[in-house]
């Protein structure tokens, strides 16, 4: 692929990517969040094949404000799902409903916009970024460099899903990495068969699956990290002590069995073995 269609396809993404940031910036709703997240993450798998083919010294990587701006909303987004993850688990269980918790999520959630304004005043779009990386693309992207950065992500896979009983890390690292996969594969003229390290993960559904499993199991480890990071901020009584315990056993159960279905998903998936086609042609979408 030659330079400029990989100016295209980064002018396409940073189009897109703006987008989003408005709208994130307009409502700072959950799901404009979300979207605005997933941009900057599509960005960051095409950045990281760029810059494992470019033939200078100077890396190839996210802009430090965009990390930074994600990871602002991204904060404002965990604790938005926590109020949901709560209000859920009160009509599925018919639980009470713990407002001293709740006031204190949604007072650290003004906190966090109130952050995130600050960082953000002046910052209608990622003009200057777009213009610093596209100084940095690689002159070409050869289907030999394609080929190696595809080998090295299941070369990465692998590693993960080797130990019998991996750690809950793993399920988060190996998440980000099927991802990566399904973030470049619209640019790829190839089907996801080819381009998936593992032959039962060989279609767009059954990667999507595996990995919304991997996020609901760390949806609950991160809506636990918040309980136990909050509790002992909070000045409680027995009623809603009751009522957090009960939700925290609501979450672990529901973890725990999720752990059980990821680890016979991986056995069956390290099982099928590993795929070794090449994309060849890139495309802009």
């Amino acid at each position: 692929m030659k330079h400029l269609k990989i100016e295209e396809i980064i002018e396409k993404r940073f189009e897109k990517l703006n987008q989003a940031f408005g709208q994130a910036m307009l409502h700072c709703q959950e799901d404009d969040i979300r979207v605005f997240r997933v941009k900057v993450k599509k960005l960051s798998a095409i950045l990281q094949l760029l810059d494992s083919a470019k033939a200078h010294g100077h890396p190839i990587k996210m802009p430090q404000k965009m990390i930074r701006l994600s990871r602002l909303l991204g904060t404002i987004r965990t604790l938005q799902m926590q109020q949901n993850h709560i209000q859920e688990r009160i009509r599925e269980k018919n639980i009470g409903s713990p407002e001293v918790y709740l006031r204190l999520i949604s007072d650290q959630i003004l906190q966090h916009m109130e952050n995130a304004v600050k960082h953000i005043k002046g910052t209608k779009s990622f003009k200057k970024e777009e213009e610093k990386l596209s100084g940095l693309l690689p002159k070409q992207l050869s289907r030999e460099a394609i080929l190696q950065f595809v080998r090295s992500e299941g070369d990465i896979l692998e590693a993960l899903f080797t130990p019998v009983f991996p750690a809950d890390k793993a399920f988060h690292e190996a998440r980000k990495h099927f991802k990566n996969l399904l973030y470049l594969s619209p640019y790829i003229d190839l089907e996801i068969a080819d381009l998936s390290p593992y032959k039962l993960l060989c279609s767009f559904e059954s990667i999507d699956e595996f990995t919304r499993l991997l996020g609901k199991f760390q949806d609950l480890n991160i809506a636990l990290d918040s309980l136990y990071q909050s509790v002992p901020k909070m000045e409680i009584d027995e009623n809603e002590t009751a009522i957090l315990r009960q939700l925290e056993q609501i979450w672990v159960e529901a973890r725990e069995s999720l752990r059980v279905q990821i680890y016979e998903e991986m056995e069956k998936i390290t099982a099928s073995g590993r795929t070794a086609e090449a994309p060849v042609e890139w495309v802009v979408m």
